[in-house]
């Protein structure tokens, strides 16, 4: 069967494997049928990122089931869709029964599909089948109303919308909230997006990009265009960081009203990074960073999702054929989804 692999910086190719087939009990055989392009997929391979290939790519995606073994034989039906955690987790582990499945002890520390390690041994979801392990905890049965193409960012892109902002409403009434979009494109929308339309904030999303500001305009979203950042003028409880540029986390940093909580999903590849520490300090600042929990957010998400409350599938800016994902995956767009 064939996958497509990032072989070096700016290159893709196609790489001919043998077909997966189930080893043992709690496996499960999936065809992606709508792969997203995560935000931080084109980074990795223009060469911006820590990780170093060659490695099959592709961990956002939506498939159905071809094929399970004999123990889960009444559990799931065969062609029945579903969404998969790109985080490899079994379940069953103490981190797993902590709710920290992005930490699952079972596996080398960080498995994913779609990225090292963990692609090496599970593979990248652009490709005609891949193999579920501890499919029991990974196989997210959708229902078969929704549209593949406008959920394929679920386990990832979209599940930060709940990590960056979702998670804290419980503690906050309608808080006060800013996006600050950038670099995790599609991130900052889909959180925007979720907060504007279940009306449990009120948001404001500034950004840089006019493609971006646009989009979130014409869905209603209220928006600031900025050509740079600057230094700000208004005061949030929650600020949600979706820049990946050191200008927007500045900014975002200085956003932050009294007792408020700023959220993270900028990756800075380096260990040194500035905050203005006294400010936050005398502010009673929270932060708040770090990898998402995919399976806990997919849980928490869906209900708004299913319900129709939250259409996800507005991020979406373009689709291509499984043919064509080789040349699209390098190409700029808010949200690719390559479909089959």
């Amino acid at each position: 069967m064939q996958r497509l692999v990032f072989r070096k910086k700016g290159i893709l190719e196609w790489e001919g494997i043998d077909t997966p087939t189930i080893t043992g009990g709690n496996q499960a055989l999936v065809e992606p049928i709508a792969i997203a392009r995560c935000d931080l997929d084109l980074p990795i391979v223009r060469g911006e990122t820590l990780f170093r290939a060659p490695f099959p790519v592709g961990h956002e995606f939506v498939g159905r089931i071809k094929g399970i073994s004999e123990d889960l034989e009444g559990k799931f039906k065969i062609g029945t869709m579903v969404a998969i955690p790109f985080q490899i987790s079994c379940g069953t582990c103490p981190s797993c029964l902590s709710h920290h499945t992005n930490s699952c002890e079972t596996v080398p520390y960080t498995s994913a599909y779609g990225m090292p390690p963990g692609s090496h041994a599970f593979g990248g979801a652009i490709s005609e089948l891949l193999l579920v392990p501890y499919a029991k905890q990974m196989l997210f049965e959708l229902d078969p109303n929704i549209n593949p193409v406008g959920i394929a960012s679920f386990s990832d892109n979209i599940a930060e919308a709940w990590k960056l902002a979702g998670r804290f409403l419980s503690r906050k009434k309608d808080p006060k909230t800013l996006v600050v979009g950038g670099n995790a494109g599609s991130i900052g929308l889909y959180t925007a997006l979720y907060l504007h339309q279940t009306k449990k904030a009120e948001v404001m999303y500034v950004d840089t990009n006019r493609e971006r500001i646009d989009l979130a305009s014409s869905l209603g979203i209220l928006v600031t265009h900025l050509t740079t950042f600057p230094k700000p003028n208004e005061r949030y409880d929650l600020v949600c960081d979706a820049s990946a540029t050191k200008e927007g986390w500045e900014f975002a940093t200085r956003s932050l009203g009294k007792n408020a909580i700023l959220s993270s999903a900028s990756i800075f590849w380096t260990n040194r990074l500035e905050i203005p520490y006294l400010e936050m300090y005398n502010q009673g600042a929270e932060i708040q960073i770090g990898r998402v929990e995919s399976l806990d957010s997919m849980n928490a998400l869906y209900p708004e999702i299913q319900s129709g409350a939250f259409t996800p599938e507005s991020i979406v800016t373009k689709t291509v054929s499984f043919a064509e994902a080789k040349e699209a995956w390098l190409e700029e767009s808010i949200k690719l989804v390559v479909t089959r």
